[in-house]
């Protein structure tokens, strides 16, 4: 995708706010052009502040491409909220905001391979937007999905993750609770053995996961090029 989708803002209209849960809401956005992107992509998001003042943050998107709308899931926190949040939370439907992008590394690159998602907590978002996609197109898609959070109430978009894994037969979830982590023992048995450097990897949550992460597949064997990711700068 071309960088000048990131340069010229496309101009969206504010539809919806929904939750989700615990403190989590996905926000919803009808664009007034079309708007291509790979699914997985992240794209700057900009609205107005009461000054007058156009504040922007980077923001996954959680929606499909073929959804044929812009939502971002996000955390709010009240009045502890940033001026940029607090001006997000003041939209009301028919308000106007603008985005660049989508743009970003994170999207399937072969859908035939072995693929493998990881993901904490938000981190989710990108991934959702990939796994959606590729239902509401028809594909089929080689993917496994280990999700961590601390408790089965917290799994966002746990109903329609499930709801996925029963309609793309070679879709497998593994939901991973507090205190248990996503170890290497629960990454190994998803490999294949044999070809590590044929597996692709997409990371998604808190830098520090990033890291981690890469450090143990790299241990692992698999090549860097393999590996792509989604670090939520600022995650809560």
């Amino acid at each position: 995708m071309s960088l000048s989708k990131f340069i010229r803002p496309t101009q969206l209209e504010f539809e919806s706010r929904t939750h989700l849960v615990d403190n989590v809401y996905s926000l919803t956005f009808k664009p007034a052009t079309r708007l291509e992107w790979h699914a997985g992509q992240h794209g700057m998001l900009e609205v107005k502040l009461p000054s007058g003042k156009t504040s922007r943050r980077m923001f996954s998107l959680s929606s499909a491409p073929d959804e044929h709308r812009v939502t971002i899931t996000t955390r709010w926190h009240g009045k502890s909220a940033s001026d940029y949040k607090q001006a997000l939370w003041r939209l009301q439907p028919g308000d106007k905001a603008s985005i660049r992008g989508p743009v970003g590394p994170m999207y399937i690159r072969d859908a035939t391979a072995n693929n493998i998602m990881i993901a904490g907590g938000i981190g989710i978002t990108p991934l959702r937007s990939m796994l959606k996609q590729v239902d509401l197109s028809s594909q089929s898609l080689r993917a496994s999905l280990l999700y961590a959070n601390s408790s089965p109430d917290t799994v966002i978009f746990k109903d329609e993750l499930v709801d996925l894994s029963r309609r793309l037969p070679e879709l497998k979830i593994d939901f991973i609770y507090s205190p248990a982590e996503i170890s290497l023992q629960a990454i190994r048995q998803y490999i294949d053995a044999d070809t590590p450097d044929a597996t692709y990897f997409y990371l998604s949550g808190p830098p520090a996961m990033i890291k981690a992460y890469r450090k143990i597949l790299k241990d692992l064997g698999v090549p860097r090029k393999r590996i792509y990711s989604d670090p939520f700068m600022g995650y809560k």
